[in-house]
């Protein structure tokens, strides 16, 4: 047994992954499915995100107010989240309150009554959550490149879902979709703290007694290429236009993860980033400048993204892409890049000291590696990677053929155009 991660599965086949830090007084536990948004078809878009809603609503032993109360009166966080291929329910609360904390989960996931009142009501304020999403421009932004990135598949289409297949979800829809993806087989359970993996085994094994055949679902893989430059010019009138650069990148488990990494660190993930440096600092184009990074089973992403004035836009993107251009060209310092893997590694072990953020980075692992690297493991990946490493990923992104650009914002169709013939590498 990994003595760092500890694993073990239960008859059922949920599997159990702890990490002890001793001292700490809080512990923090997830609970965690293979499912998300890459699960569903177009009709039933968002019924991952509605399930994770709906699931606090209430059980045959518990409502809404009570599944709250025993968590938040006893001064603990109780949340959740959906994304492109799992949902976790969570808890962080000082730890005489874990076996508490992981009946309540397990009670939740488990049981929820999927009242049709609970689903009407909650039906009415996802899609309030989604016309505040579409009214957030930068977060808005994001969807949009997804979009672009990967038409026409689950992998492009808004986590909450649109309009018109919220509407549509009814209640045997969510009862189906619950029976199929909420069975043991296909979740993990995580917990982090001053605990011992043997006894949160026993926990586990109390709350999910019951035993389902040992399936585990798998999404649908992308599909297509893309040839050339991808746009979606979404007008909109705002005081600020907003940009998303989208390119295909890695996938979660590619060998050269850690050199997309560092070249992510040294353009555009801090404020002695590149693109903070040569947009912001030196020339005043705008506030918010940055580079992000997502990982899938079978693809990637990597994005730059601005809020600029609107006048800017253009001057904007060629500064962009000319920085981009150049560490395609030129590569990177040897001094920068060893800035860079210090940024990259402090970054992570600061998170890995609270109970919560160790959860979840061992639970996203768990969930998709064969195994939880450890501390120095990563480290020499990270030490590993070379200048010539950090070129040749950027070579291999930025290709005229790979580029995906979303902005919003009002910007005429001569300004359109212009954008669309001077957006090269």
């Amino acid at each position: 047994m990994n003595t760092i991660y500890p694993v073990s599965i239960l008859n059922n086949k949920l599997k159990v992954v702890t990490h002890s830090m001793k001292g700490r007084e809080s512990v923090a536990l997830g609970i965690w499915f293979a499912v998300g948004g890459r699960y569903e078809t177009k009709k039933i878009s968002g019924i991952s995100h509605f399930i994770e809603h709906l699931v606090f609503k209430g059980t045959p032993t518990r409502n809404v107010r009570t599944i709250k109360a025993e968590i938040e009166g006893r001064g603990g966080l109780l949340n959740a989240f959906t994304n492109e291929d799992t949902t976790c329910f969570l808890v962080k609360i000082v730890k005489k309150h874990l076996p508490l904390a992981l009946e309540i989960l397990a009670d939740m996931c488990q049981n929820p009554l999927f009242k049709a009142i609970d689903i009407e009501r909650e039906r009415g304020v996802i899609l309030e959550e989604i016309k505040m999403y579409m009214d957030m421009p930068m977060q808005y932004a994001h969807d949009l490149i997804n979009q672009l990135l990967w038409p026409d598949q689950p992998l492009g289409m808004f986590i909450a879902g649109d309009f018109k297949s919220v509407t549509g979800i009814g209640r045997s829809d969510i009862i189906a979709y619950h029976n199929k993806y909420y069975r043991p087989s296909n979740t993990l359970a995580t917990v982090c703290g001053d605990i011992s993996h043997e006894e949160t085994y026993r926990l586990v094994h109390k709350y999910f007694p019951r035993k389902r055949e040992a399936k585990r679902f798998r999404c649908k893989k992308v599909v297509g290429h893309q040839s050339k430059p991808r746009f979606n010019f979404y007008y909109k009138k705002t005081e600020q236009s907003h940009l998303v650069i989208g390119m295909h990148a890695l996938k979660r488990t590619d060998p050269q993860r850690y050199a997309l990494a560092l070249l992510h660190v040294i353009l555009g993930a801090n404020m002695s980033s590149r693109l903070y440096e040569e947009v912001r600092e030196k020339r005043g184009l705008a506030y918010s400048i940055r580079s992000g990074l997502s990982f899938y089973e079978d693809t990637g992403s990597f994005t730059v993204s601005a809020g600029v004035e609107n006048k800017k836009i253009e001057a904007t993107l060629t500064v962009i892409m000319k920085e981009l251009a150049k560490i395609k060209k030129n590569g990177v310092k040897a001094g920068e890049l060893m800035r860079g893997k210090e940024y990259f590694l402090n970054q992570l072990f600061f998170a890995l000291d609270d109970t919560l953020d160790r959860m979840l980075w061992i639970g996203d692992k768990a969930m998709h590696f064969d195994q939880i690297p450890s501390k120095d493991q990563i480290i020499k990946r990270i030490e590993a990677v070379t200048v010539d490493a950090v070129q040749s990923m950027a070579a291999k992104l930025f290709k005229n053929a790979n580029l995906n650009l979303v902005v919003i914002g009002p910007l005429e169709e001569k300004m359109q155009k212009k954008i669309r013939n001077q957006f090269t590498l």
